[in-house]
């Protein structure tokens, strides 16, 4: 269930990433530019190759499920490497004290801070428990099938939702 659980939250998480910048391209690479990380030559490739990255995780992701163990571990590394890159690029912009909000879903939201390099931390270890357990294949679908899938759907729902609900939370007062 490891597999079904690791792949249905990737996947969502990706898929949403992907299309989100897609639709909002002109915002996502003028956040992309505003992060100083690279010359402002490479942001527009840059910019595709994230967003062509995350898709092809997702295609392989899925299509891996029925086909080969391999292109799950090719997908499952993909998805932690895209992850150990955005830590590295979110821990750069922390350390120099920059104030960018991430554009991670394709709409502006929070300025990044230690909560993402937490969630993308998080979303590489189970990038990693799908490489691990890309061998052993999704078998029959069962309940136990369907608890993993409904279970990755919803912890998806609040990575994607994060920085909306903790700004939620933040203005509730106590």
């Amino acid at each position: 269930m490891a597999l079904v659980f690791s792949g249905t939250l990737l996947v969502a998480v990706f898929l949403t990433s992907g299309v989100g910048k897609v639709l909002r391209y002109s915002a996502f690479t003028d956040s992309v530019r505003q992060m100083r990380l690279l010359p402002a030559g490479a942001v527009p490739a840059v910019a595709i190759s994230i967003v062509a990255a995350e898709l092809v995780a997702v295609l392989s992701i899925l299509a891996g499920l029925v086909l080969s163990a391999a292109l799950l571990v090719a997908a499952f590394v993909i998805c932690a490497a895209l992850c150990v890159v955005f830590i590295l690029a979110i821990a750069a912009i922390i350390r120099r004290g920059d104030s960018v909000a991430c554009n991670c879903f394709g709409r502006q939201a929070s300025p990044f801070s230690a909560r993402h390099i937490v969630r993308n931390t998080l979303l590489a270890a189970v990038a990693v428990v799908g490489v691990l357990s890309a061998d052993v294949g999704v078998g029959s679908w069962t309940t136990e099938t369907g608890i993993a899938v409904v279970a990755g759907l919803v912890l998806s729902l609040l990575v994607i939702l994060m920085d909306d609900l903790v700004d939620l939370f933040a203005a509730v007062p106590l």
